[in-house]
């Protein structure tokens, strides 16, 4: 039993040790610093594209990707838990004892060693009396005193109760890792989308590499998305107005932008996102075989919609009613400008390269200027890498779609005749074809983008041209849905902690020993004191309070 006993206290020792409590100390705040630069929860593709594939799977079997959730750090965490534990039921006893229990007799022979000493005689008060000043003097103080020997001892202290400050802090620190122990293991935090008019319960999640799910124990209906923009096009405020539907009951309605969330049933509803929820779009194709034909078609953000006629399929990614864009020259300040509406999508078909392109429905308008209209086209499939496809033509006025087609017949008539002024004279005859003798006000500028566009839509790559007519706006709202049980825990364990690290810095415990005893026809009084903290402070306290009882008492005759 002995033997056992003797084996297990090095080990006790070793657990209750600063040392290993500054280690797992340490050892934590470098992982969550890791885990802070290293963005968690993230797709496993955006971190393979990142790292590249060795430190990918480096990285992944570490489990840096969902550190708070791996075994290791909540091992550190339970470990580093137990430890302070242990410190805690081995060291608070003792200080308990020792804030309780005050030795008012002291040894004659261990007063020399005191850094604050001071002795004096008197011989115009009585043992009473002085007795009676003494404690006038230690007004403030708590007195404790006894006789023996001859000798009265009087015990003062200051701050006796100093201790807790220590104790405060290891607890402090034990409880929030309690709270955040209880917010990993119980706690959850996910993405919720929902598009207006519509309802969800489950959130998702990325849980390491995995994708999980949680069904909520209520719905959430978002009843109205809003959004203001900023004239740089950017979001200044969005806001969604969301029931809580329990039971089939709605029970709470409220409106929350960011920062403010709705609460209910202790779990957080953070606006964090918008998009798009599947808008209706109508287009238009302009087939591009001579034939002047325009095919109108009907489809919606994130569907395909395929061309009967050519197997072209458009798939549709994203579609955005503001794009403000920057039409200064470079070196000249800025001049945003919002090019109007604009649909993304992804082409392909047989024998056609995949592009990405961005349509605009409007032309567009430089400085006043109608320019016609114009694509961002991405050969590589990144928006990134776009570059303007100017198409000449303003592909909303009908009659400059058939001034177009009718120069290109006009032309083909003419192809076996000479080429000298074949052209204009094609041009002309068109003119007259579509306009007769009437022709519009902006008639020049329209022949000037007709005539780019004769040069510049041959040579693309498609069938048809695809033009957004007209679209009806469908937002969801991004939910962030989060539950934090450890959340007051923690709060509860920081306010501890606070409080702790102010009794530690701010209270000091001030100990004082004073000793009167006869000494011939005298009185002798010895007054020693002790400080934890701040000699200074202290030595000053002591000199004034030991000036003053001697001046009180008298020195000797």
């Amino acid at each position: 039993m002995d033997q056992s006993k003797s084996s297990v206290k090095p080990l006790f020792e070793r657990l209750i040790s600063m040392t290993l409590a500054i280690v797992l100390l340490l050892s934590l705040a470098i992982s969550s610093m890791i885990g802070t630069v290293l963005i968690q929860n993230q797709p496993q593709a955006d971190y393979l594209s990142q790292f590249g594939p060795v430190w990918y799977w480096v990285f992944r079997s570490l489990g840096l990707f969902d550190m708070y959730h791996a075994w290791w750090f909540i091992d550190m965490l339970g470990f580093l838990m137990l430890v302070l534990t242990l410190c805690l039921w081995r060291q608070v006893p003792r200080m308990l004892k020792e804030m309780r229990t005050r030795k008012v007799i002291v040894a004659e022979r261990l007063l020399p060693h005191f850094k604050q000493l001071h002795r004096f005689e008197f011989t115009h008060h009585n043992v009473e009396d002085a007795l009676a000043l003494i404690r006038e003097q230690l007004d403030g103080w708590e007195l404790k005193s006894e006789e023996e020997g001859g000798r009265n001892y009087i015990r003062a202290d200051r701050g006796r109760y100093h201790k807790w400050g220590y104790i405060s802090v290891h607890t402090a620190i034990l409880v929030i890792l309690i709270g955040g122990l209880m917010s990993v293991q119980l706690g959850f935090r996910g993405n919720m989308s929902v598009p207006e008019g519509g309802s969800a319960d489950t959130i998702n999640f990325l849980k390491g590499s995995d994708v999980g799910s949680l069904k909520m124990p209520f719905e959430v209906r978002c009843n109205d998305f809003s959004i203001d923009f900023y004239p740089s096009g950017q979001p200044r405020l969005f806001r969604s107005n969301l029931t809580i539907i329990d039971n089939g009951k709605e029970v709470l309605t409220k409106d929350i932008i960011v920062n403010e969330p709705l609460y209910y049933k202790g779990v957080n509803i953070y606006q964090a996102s918008f998009g798009d929820a599947g808008s209706a779009l109508e287009f238009q194709l302009f087939r591009l075989d001579g034939s002047q034909q325009i095919t109108m078609a009907k489809s919606k953000v994130y569907q395909t919609y395929t061309d009967p006629e050519t197997g072209i399929s458009m798939e549709f990614t994203n579609f955005t009613p503001f794009n403000v864009e920057n039409m200064a020259a470079a070196g000249e300040p800025k001049k945003l400008q919002d090019l109007g509406p604009a649909v993304e999508f992804i082409m392909r078909g047989p024998d056609l390269r995949p592009v990405k392109i961005k349509s605009f429905m409007n032309p567009m308008i430089v400085n006043g200027q109608n320019q016609g209209m114009m694509m961002l086209v991405s050969l590589s499939g990144d928006a990134r890498d776009y570059e303007p496809v100017y198409l000449g033509m303003d592909l909303t006025d009908p009659k400059e779609w058939e001034l177009f087609h009718t120069f290109g017949r006009k032309l083909r008539e003419k192809s076996d005749k000479g080429k000298e002024g074949k052209n204009l004279q094609a041009f002309q005859e068109a003119v007259g074809e579509v306009f007769g003798g009437k022709r519009p006000d902006d008639f020049q500028k329209m022949s000037m983008r007709v005539l780019r566009s004769a040069n510049t839509l041959p040579n693309l790559p498609w069938p048809f041209i695809p033009m957004l007519a007209d679209y009806e706006q469908l937002y969801y709202t991004g939910l962030q849905i989060a539950r934090d049980p450890g959340m007051n825990v923690v709060w509860v364990g920081s306010a501890l902690l606070v409080l702790g690290l102010c009794i530690m810095l701010y209270v000091s415990h001030r100990k004082l020993w004073l000793v009167l005893e006869p000494k011939g026809k005298a009185l002798r009084l010895t007054v020693a004191g002790l400080s934890n903290r701040n000699p200074i402070g202290f030595n000053q306290e002591f000199s004034k309070l030991s000036d003053s009882l001697e001046k009180k008492l008298g020195k000797p005759e």
